[in-house]
């Protein structure tokens, strides 16, 4: 057995049946072997052998990311979304299967040091890697979901890239994997319900792009827009431009094909509305927000409160570097904080946490420090002054910031331990 103390323990960001969610003067005990957590409880006479007063938490989880997308965007970086996919396919071609392992690398450090322990990778096929090569070049890799990217709008291509799916589900390392039929704007119909017909067999978790951009909404409506006036054209797409059938948005044509359902994450979703609101309510979705990746592209807000009110699950994202800051989700959690002050710091923290767990089909799993699920947490340091309890402690959380982490540890093994503390 693995022994953790800290003067706070948070064990979850939402109700448990038969636990109580918050501890003072805590132990967490985990399983060497399994990496589970065995039992937290409150002990009598604690004392604080550490620096400071210590707060464990669950792992924060990123519930999408493009990890071979871990370059910056500069002042040239276009802000228009069909330039800035003209320029992230010049930025990509030219990198060598080496120098991707080395973006990956880079992105899977920034997400440990920040306290993440469970990540889901959009891997486009081109890209393909096997994680447990990664991890043989370093400790310092979260637990990957890896959705592979399915793209082609030739209605007759639909059938091979079903098979280059296969071929890939076969020899993947991950610990999981799911799908993600890109968008409404490049996966055609027969597409779409190729992947349906294949995930009956399957059960894999899908995550699709949707009502990211306005111009998403043009598109499936028949109105043209950026997407259909000026990406398509640009890859030699134009006689896609126009969809067969046309909706009033991504998401009621998501309805249409029957791929709303509780296997399916809607990635952004900040150009929805009332009715979509309601159907992916009525469908069982999820929704993964990415706040920075949004204002990246001037998009709108995402209208969280309305969302949470509806009951429907949220996770935070921080999308690709490309078109963010960093990939550090305490960044995403103060911005979210920001542009969302009518949403309560508990439901931030519920949707980095379990609402991730629930977008990467592993809840139950990690998300929470529940006897039996996995000991995925951050301890982090506080001032003396500070006096956490079960009001205050989301807020805490949101204000950290990385240097705050003394250590990072998933499945019970600290991967991460900061000198400053250590």
């Amino acid at each position: 057995m693995i022994k953790y103390y800290a003067d706070y323990i948070l064990i979850s960001a939402h109700p448990l049946r038969s636990y109580p969610v918050f501890l003072k003067n805590g132990e967490l005990t985990a399983d060497e072997t399994s990496g589970r957590v065995i039992g937290i409880k409150s002990i009598k006479n604690y004392k604080n052998k550490q620096k400071s007063k210590t707060l464990i938490a669950p792992g924060f989880i990123n519930a999408h990311v493009h990890t071979d997308l871990t370059f910056k965007p500069d002042i040239l970086t276009p802000r228009i979304f069909s330039k800035w996919v003209l320029s992230l396919i010049d930025k990509r071609k030219n990198f060598t299967a080496e120098e991707k392992i080395s973006l990956r690398i880079k992105a899977f450090a920034d997400f440990i040091k920040s306290g993440t322990t469970s990540v889901s990778d959009i891997i486009d096929p081109a890209s393909f890697y096997d994680v447990k090569d990664i991890k043989e070049r370093t400790g310092l890799v979260p637990r990957v979901k890896a959705l592979i990217e399915l793209r082609g709008l030739d209605p007759e291509a639909a059938s091979k890239k079903i098979e280059e799916f296969k071929y890939l589900f076969k020899k993947n390392g991950f610990e999981s994997i799911g799908i993600s039929p890109h968008a409404v704007y490049s996966v055609s119909e027969e597409l779409f319900k190729e992947i349906l017909k294949l995930n009956k067999e399957l059960k894999l978790k899908i995550a699709i792009h949707a009502s990211e951009h306005a111009s998403e909404k043009d598109f499936i409506s028949g109105k043209g827009g950026d997407i259909a006036e000026n990406l398509l054209p640009a890859l030699t797409l134009s006689r896609y431009s126009l969809p067969k059938k046309l909706f009033r948005s991504p998401v009621f044509y998501l309805d249409y094909l029957k791929i709303l359902s509780p296997d399916v994450s809607l990635i952004h979703a900040n150009e929805i509305d009332g009715e979509d609101i309601d159907l992916i309510k009525k469908s069982g979705a999820d929704i993964i927000h990415c706040p920075r990746s949004n204002a990246f592209f001037n998009s709108k807000k995402l209208p969280l409160k309305k969302i949470l009110e509806k009951g429907i699950s949220v996770s935070i994202g921080t999308d690709g570097l490309y078109s963010n800051e960093s990939l550090n989700i305490l960044d995403e959690l103060k911005y979210a904080r920001e542009i969302h002050p009518e949403v309560a710091a508990k439901d931030l923290i519920e949707a980095a946490t379990a609402g991730g767990a629930r977008a990467l089909a592993v809840n139950g799993v990690t998300g929470t420090l529940e006897p039996d699920s996995s000991a995925d947490f951050t301890v982090f340091n506080l001032s003396e002054n500070i006096v956490l309890n079960e009001e205050n402690v989301y807020d805490s959380l949101i204000s950290f910031r990385i240097d705050d982490i003394s250590t990072v540890a998933v499945g019970g093994s600290a991967v991460y331990k900061n000198n400053l503390y250590n």
